[in-house]
């Protein structure tokens, strides 16, 4: 077995605590979790998920959040439903 490559990364603190109870559930540590994410790149020879870019009416959301700081959404669910 070659040696592992220890990293340092930035994470969303909210993201990073939910992954860990999820993978928890599979008795897998975030170390295990990431390897099978980087391995499923390595194997797809890309994103092992469909990444979309956000529509021109996300993207009009995002900017008026961003102009008006008071402006936000705790979940993704909260501002589609401001949006409609």
């Amino acid at each position: 077995m070659k040696a592992r490559k220890q990293t340092s990364i930035k994470v969303d603190p909210v993201a990073w605590n939910r992954a860990k109870e999820i993978f928890e559930e599979y008795n897998l540590t975030l170390s295990d979790a990431i390897n099978i994410f980087l391995n499923k790149v390595r194997l797809e020879g890309g994103m092992p998920f469909e990444i979309k870019l956000p529509s021109q009416r996300l993207k009009a959301a995002m900017l008026e959040a961003d102009e008006n700081r008071g402006l936000f959404h705790e979940t993704a669910d909260d501002l589609m439903q401001d949006l409609t």
